[in-house]
């Protein structure tokens, strides 16, 4: 008896074709993407924690700001900053943009924090005489230091360029009781740009003398004093005001600590520290 043949094998099924693989520069541009999306998240948020910081505001940073925190990285890279060895009192009607602060440009961090529109500032309206008195003061008030006060345009990009004139409302501030504004980060800022409002003021050499000095001791790291007596205190009424030669805690209705955290700040000798002395004149 034969026996029985084994059926013929039917034809094998084919496995399923495999997916299709990415080539190695895909994945990698796959996962870069995903990486810099994560990161500009995080430098977003970054910003907005940063600018609450600055202007205490809940707001998204403005170009401004970006540049002010480029400046800021640069300079903590770079070492100190110059420290500027001219103060330059410009009467003139000018226009001022946001930005990082320079002086020589015209850009200035404190219309930055108004938003991006340029600002122009009307400048001095008292008479000639009561501009001599102003100029003649805020060199009374830095004459121990070695820095010049000019209302001549500077050579040196490094200055502190103080814009006279105008209202707080002229650069976007509402707050019409406003005198003086100035950045401040407790450290040089070496072209800074500070306003003196003389409009709110009534152009009053002395008043708009001690703002100006208040103000451009911000730009050179000097925060307010709870001292009656010094340029740099709110309370009043205080006479004639000066960098006085004593210690203090700091404020500005109530005392407090200082910036960076000390409990006191001498503004003649901190100004002192930063400027040096005035050089003795050859008579």
């Amino acid at each position: 008896m034969t026996a029985p043949r084994p059926a013929a094998p039917g034809p094998r099924p084919r496995p399923p074709a495999p997916p299709p693989r990415r080539s190695w520069a895909r994945r990698i541009a796959a996962i870069v993407t995903v990486a810099l999306v994560a990161v500009a998240i995080g430098v977003g948020v970054a910003l907005v924690i940063v600018k609450r910081v600055r202007t205490g505001e809940w707001r998204a940073p403005t170009v401004g700001d970006l540049a002010e925190i480029k400046r800021d990285v640069a300079q903590r890279l770079d070492g100190p900053p110059p420290v500027p060895r001219v103060i330059f009192l410009d009467p003139r009607p000018r226009t001022l943009t946001a930005g990082s602060d320079d002086a020589a440009a015209g850009t200035s961090s404190v219309i930055a924090h108004q938003g991006d529109a340029p600002r122009t500032v009307p400048g001095w309206k008292g008479s000639a005489k009561q501009w001599r008195d102003l100029v003649t003061c805020v060199r009374a008030q830095f004459a121990a230091f070695d820095v010049e006060v000019t209302d001549q345009l500077p050579t040196t990009r490094e200055h502190v360029l103080v814009a006279v004139g105008g209202r707080p409302k002229d650069i976007g501030v509402k707050d019409a009781q406003v005198a003086g504004l100035a950045p401040f980060n407790g450290e040089v800022i070496p072209r800074a740009v500070v306003f003196a409002f003389a409009a709110t003021q009534s152009h009053q050499p002395r008043g708009v003398c001690e703002t100006i000095a208040m103000e451009v001791a911000h730009a050179y790291g000097l925060d307010h004093e709870y001292l009656c007596s010094d340029v740099m205190s709110y309370l009043k009424p205080c006479g004639k005001r000066r960098f006085v030669d004593k210690d203090a805690p700091c404020g500005e209705k109530k005392a407090r600590a200082c910036a960076g955290g000390a409990a006191t700040q001498n503004s003649f000798r901190r100004l002192l520290a930063v400027l040096g002395p005035r050089p003795a004149t050859t008579p």
